[in-house]
């Protein structure tokens, strides 16, 4: 490539940053041969990869305005969501829970954070850092999980226990976001749906006409107690390049059927 800082061979990921890529520039990190997320250090509005757009017009929707955020952040990638959330809303204190510390140092290597950007970051498994930790000053607004190692994420962080625990350390009227590849036949995103709902929030689905028609992409699953403010949601998204859905209501519960919740005995 040219460049060593951006092609990571450690011992436990083989990462690189490809650039270049992006209708406006920026880096796709590729984890494993899998594209995990792109990047635009040069503008952190500049937001390429469809679930990323749904996750930036979910906090919008839900969360308007420019006032700072607490944030949580489970899996760091190339710190996309944090560079947007730091650009959108100045004085967000965000807090990044990542498992390969190699890889974290890699990606800001390559491509630093801008100046302000108030960030603080814990290396550990995403589970282990949730059981263990306690609430900090009223809790977290927002927290995001997204935590794939290539095309594979860990059972034990999509559980009723695990969100539990997980809503344990939020503020009462948090948003709790969840990233879900769609595989062949919706398995995944269907049971963390089912999942979400144990809890009782209101839960919501964002993802493209053709994810639910069988293609592949992924599906953004939305926790809140309030009410979701789909309308908002769907104003946001009209402008995506292909049709967006926001399932909420009667349409969600139908999308996750006669799925049932996963438990820890069961993803163990």
């Amino acid at each position: 490539m040219g460049d060593a800082r951006l092609e990571l061979n450690g011992e436990s990921v083989q990462a690189r940053l490809l650039a270049g890529r992006g209708t406006n520039g920026g880096y796709s990190l590729v984890i494993d041969g899998t594209t995990q997320s792109h990047v635009n250090p040069d503008d952190p509005l500049d937001l390429q990869l469809e679930y990323v757009r749904s996750i930036a017009a979910v906090i919008d929707a839900w969360r308007p305005g420019d006032a700072p955020l607490r944030v949580l952040h489970l899996g760091a990638g190339a710190l996309t969501v944090p560079r947007w959330i730091a650009a959108t809303r100045p004085g967000s204190h965000q807090h990044v829970v990542e498992l390969l510390p190699e890889l974290f140092d890699f990606v800001l290597e390559a491509l630093p954070l801008r100046d302000g950007v108030e960030l603080t970051v814990e290396f550990d498994d995403a589970r282990a850092a949730v059981d263990r930790a306690a609430r900090r000053d009223g809790g977290y607004d927002v927290a995001i999980v997204d935590v794939f190692s290539g095309n594979v994420a860990p059972p034990a962080v999509g559980t009723v226990e695990f969100f539990s625990a997980l809503r344990d350390l939020l503020a009462p009227d948090a948003l709790l976001i969840v990233n879900t590849l769609a595989g062949f036949d919706l398995a995944a995103p269907r049971a963390m749906a089912a999942t979400l709902a144990v809890a009782g929030d209101e839960v919501v689905a964002v993802t493209a006409q053709g994810v639910l028609d069988g293609g592949p992409g992924n599906v953004v699953l939305v926790a809140s107690p309030e009410t979701p403010p789909v309308a908002a949601l769907e104003a946001r998204l009209a402008g995506s390049p292909r049709r967006i859905e926001v399932l909420a209501g009667d349409t969600v519960a139908a999308f996750a059927g006669d799925v049932p919740p996963r438990h820890d005995e069961v993803a163990d």
